[in-house]
């Protein structure tokens, strides 16, 4: 019995991972949009700091958010002090001033990232 011949195309495989690449950064622009359209939109702060970060023709990239303060509004935070760094007052950033301690009441979680991550999805002109 002979065994049937097997050939690699390597034209075959560069056009797999092309297209590979391809669709992590549409998954990873999907995701973006998705946190994008769940974040609170209280300053667009928040929102506006989304990106993805992808090089082209890579198989791997990242959805970022580019605030130190995403956590807490993502998973919520505990009542706690918050102290000026200096001889300042604190303020919201309304014109609304607070003195150099605040005691702050904490905030619930708002999630955005984990429902935009796990979210169920297909490619667009997928099956």
């Amino acid at each position: 019995m002979a065994k049937d011949k097997f050939e690699l195309d390597f034209n075959g495989i560069v056009q797999i991972e092309h297209s590979s690449a391809d669709a992590v950064k549409l998954i990873l622009e999907d995701i973006a949009d998705d946190a994008r359209r769940l974040v609170p939109k209280d300053t667009m702060e928040l929102h506006d700091s989304i990106e993805v970060v992808h090089r082209e023709g890579e198989l791997t990239g990242s959805v970022v958010v580019g605030t130190d303060h995403w956590a807490p509004t993502e998973y919520g935070s505990e009542p706690h002090i918050i102290e000026a760094n200096g001889d300042y007052s604190l303020s919201d950033g309304t014109g609304e001033y607070y003195g150099r301690i605040v005691n702050h009441p904490g905030t619930p979680e708002q999630p955005f990232m984990r429902p935009a991550l796990y979210k169920k999805r297909k490619l667009k002109g997928s099956p």
